[in-house]
């Protein structure tokens, strides 16, 4: 579990991995918000302020690719999880740092990505 409790914007299209996300989430002590699309996602963002954006890549509507890159313009600090099935599909030439989650994954690798991704906030 980490210091400091993280808000962390959850983002993926099926309804049950989400919900399994947020508890993942809530049981390594952090705090989950969840949205079903990246539409819903952008109206968090831009209604309150996330420590990181866990997103699947392939969403209908706002792929998460084009998610995170809003997110990253709208809050520079804001650390990115790419969670997929098709990891191949995130670009090399994204101009921010990301974390990969290959699906499936277990809670041990979703708390060490959020662990590495926790370490660059602290030390900013």
């Amino acid at each position: 579990m980490e210091a400091t409790p993280l808000r962390i914007l959850v983002v993926e299209d099926n309804d049950s991995l989400l919900e399994i996300l947020c508890e993942m989430l809530a049981s390594l002590g952090h705090q989950a918000v969840a949205a079903a699309s990246g539409e819903e996602a952008l109206v968090h963002l831009r209604k309150g302020r996330f420590n990181m954006l866990l997103a699947d890549i392939n969403l209908p509507g706002i792929s998460g690719i084009d998610l995170a890159t809003m997110a990253v313009e709208m809050a520079s600090n804001i650390k990115i999880i790419f969670s997929s099935g098709f990891g191949y599909l995130v670009s090399d030439r994204l101009d921010f740092d990301f974390t990969l989650l290959n699906k499936p994954y277990y809670i041990h690798e979703l708390a060490h990505a959020i662990s590495s991704s926790a370490r660059q906030i602290s030390a900013q």
